[in-house]
């Protein structure tokens, strides 16, 4: 500790006080470090440091930095904000400490934060309950699945008090006393219990409360027609609703009475959800499913959030004629959400914390944007129920998110209407093919032939603001013509450039070898044009081209997939006459984790660049000046 206290006071955090053996505050002239170090070796898991991140936030006042180590590993926190940085700065001036504003937390918010951990806790243990009885559940992410079904259920009933069932044998009783943790422990022949659980979920899951609405008017629920509970053994239910159930008292200052889930405040829920579903979930490799590591998702949407926003409130608070956000992003390939809900943190934290005015209208807005402004689709339907079940314990119960069998192909999304694509798109080689081996593929045959409607009958690009071309390839002679096989990756930022208003804003993971391959120039050029040799300056193309961001091989090792791949972003053009300036570019060597066994290791903020990265981009001076 000696050494810690040393080199938080070479800072000029010069005031120190212990707060316990393993704990101390350095402070001055109204910044302050919470410091907290953890025994040698111990892994900086992500429960870890967000329960340690909230003891920090319990103090008055909220110090302004929180610093985690484990003697060798480290996380640097900026408290308010809830956000990695690359390191603890050196003091700055009471002037600048003032700009980063004191967050103050109301009883509740105090309340739920002390019982994050323990929530954290019994999601874990219910997770490994279910896996491990192996009741109708053949592997961790089915576990997570049924987990998510009776978390919607609880949701619903708190909801939804003294809700009367209305159909088959359930009809006319409350779910308050089907859905009791209490009266299943009670009860002699608990099968009976179990199987009107099992029969209030078919009631309940399509409800109009959880129904999202897309564009074309089409109805999104969260789960599918024939999607069922399929837990049968009494003891998982007894567990799960006693976890979610039993929280305890609220303090006299709240009332006191029993507690619930929804007298938890802010994102505690949806964060304590999050982290279990990033620690449990089992990713599959190739084209399989796989979550995109939560310090590409930060630093990625930090990146877009910070241009949309950093020439003032505009773009977040506008309106329609139906007092609608226009504010729109995207997340054409959503997984389990983990983009849009970075994206909704970002804007809230921004609306409701950097914004002065009438908090209670910037309240109001969110609210409508919860409904309105965050768009998923995915083809997994699992992933879909993730996504939703995350969205709702963030507070985003009717979010528009959906599946899909094809994202490429849906007509549930209405081109020009997006201010921001975020996105990790499957890439392969021949991911779209006309043919599969030597049979005709149907599907591959009409997603490429609509992936060059824009191309003419002379084979010339018409480059229409929203026609779509990267099925088609040109000639050395310049003239364009259908492809057998492509990487969807490619049709992804057609597809993106279509959806996008002009001067949407698109960050999407790509593998490198469309940004340096010489047979992926056309796609390059029909981005940000052609170089001009006498002029320097680039000439046509969609995009303006805004930094490339490379990734380690490392980033995706999970997944299986042996491709390098970086963050591309760019911007479509407000008109064709836009010039491409100049692009930042960065390569982040390590990204914050090791994978060992099979297993992401966490290895902490100062091995990972892409804070650095984002710190640099946003102070608008690019790592590398060359285009």
């Amino acid at each position: 500790m000696k050494n810690l206290k040393e080199k938080v006071q070479s800072l000029g955090y010069k005031e120190i006080k212990d707060i316990d053996s393993n704990t101390f505050l350095g402070s001055s002239k109204g910044s302050s470090v919470y410091v907290k170090k953890l025994e040698e070796g111990a892994e900086l898991k992500p429960e870890i440091v967000s329960a340690i991140t909230y003891e920090a936030m319990e103090i008055d006042p909220m110090p302004t930095y929180a610093w985690i180590t484990n003697g060798t590993s480290n996380n640097y926190i900026l408290v308010e904000d809830d956000k990695s940085v690359s390191e603890i700065p050196a003091i700055f001036s009471e002037e600048d400490a003032k700009k980063l504003g004191h967050k103050v937390l109301t009883d509740r918010d105090k309340w739920s934060i002390k019982k994050y951990q323990e929530l954290q806790e019994a999601f874990d243990n219910i997770h490994e309950l279910i896996y491990s009885i192996k009741d109708h559940v053949n592997n961790s992410n089915d576990a997570i699945d049924e987990f998510c079904k009776l978390i919607f259920m609880e949701e619903f009933r708190l909801n939804h008090k003294g809700y009367t069932l209305t159909q088959g044998s359930v009809a006319g009783k409350k779910l308050d006393t089907i859905l009791s943790y209490e009266i299943i422990e009670s009860t002699e022949n608990k099968t009976v219990i179990v199987n009107e659980i099992r029969e209030a979920f078919k009631e309940i899951k399509n409800h109009t409360d959880y129904m999202a609405v897309l564009d074309d008017g089409t109805n999104a629920p969260i789960f599918g027609a024939d999607e069922y509970i399929k837990l049968e053994n009494p003891n998982i239910y007894i567990s799960v609703l006693k976890a979610l159930q039993d929280l305890g008292n609220l303090p006299q200052s709240l009332g006191g009475g029993k507690a619930s889930l929804t007298d938890l405040s802010g994102d505690v829920l949806g964060r304590v959800f999050d982290v279990l579903l990033r620690g449990k979930y089992e990713n599959k490799g190739g084209m399989g499913i796989y979550l995109t590591p939560r310090q590409v998702t930060e630093a990625a949407t930090e990146m877009v959030i910070h241009d949309l926003t950093k020439d003032g409130a505009g773009k977040v608070i506008e309106l329609d004629a139906d007092g609608i956000p226009k504010l729109r992003v995207i997340d054409g390939c959503c997984g389990s959400a983990g983009f849009i809900i970075k994206a909704l943190l970002e804007i809230k934290n921004y609306l409701l914390n950097k914004l002065t005015g009438d908090k209670r209208y910037y309240e109001e807005l969110f609210e409508k944007m919860k409904e309105h402004s965050f768009v998923g689709a995915d083809s997994s339907p699992g992933m879909i129920l993730k996504a939703r079940i995350n969205m709702a314990l963030h507070g985003a119960n009717k979010c528009p998110i959906f599946q899909t069998r094809n994202s490429l192909m849906s007509e549930n999304l209405k081109p020009g209407t997006f201010d921001v694509v975020l996105t990790n798109p499957p890439f392969s080689s021949t991911g779209v093919s006309k043919k599969i081996k030597t049979k005709v593929n149907e599907e591959g045959v009409k997603t490429i032939e609509h992936y060059s409607s824009d191309i003419d009958k002379d084979g010339q690009n018409r480059m229409s603001e929203y026609g779509l071309c990267l099925g088609s390839k040109p000639n050395n002679k310049g003239k364009w013509s259908e492809v057998n096989s492509i990487d969807p990756a490619v049709l992804f930022i057609d597809r993106y450039l279509q959806l996008l208003k002009p001067g949407g804003l698109c960050m999407m993971i790509v593998p490198d070898g469309i940004l340096s391959n010489s047979g992926n120039k056309y796609v390059r050029e029909y981005l940000m044009g052609k170089k001009n040799e006498v002029t320097g300056e680039f000439e046509g193309g969609k995009a303006v081209l805004k930094a490339v961001v490379s990734l380690p091989q490392e980033t995706f090792a999970l997944s299986g997939a042996g491709a390098k791949t970086s963050l591309l972003y760019f911007k479509k053009k407000e008109h064709t006459g836009e010039k491409q300036g100049p692009v930042f570019m960065a390569v982040a060597d390590e990204v914050g984790f090791a994978v060992k066994n099979n297993v992401e290791v966490q290895l902490g903020d100062d091995r990972n660049d892409l804070l650095k990265i984002v710190e640099a981009y946003k102070k608008g001076m690019p790592e590398d000046e060359g285009n």
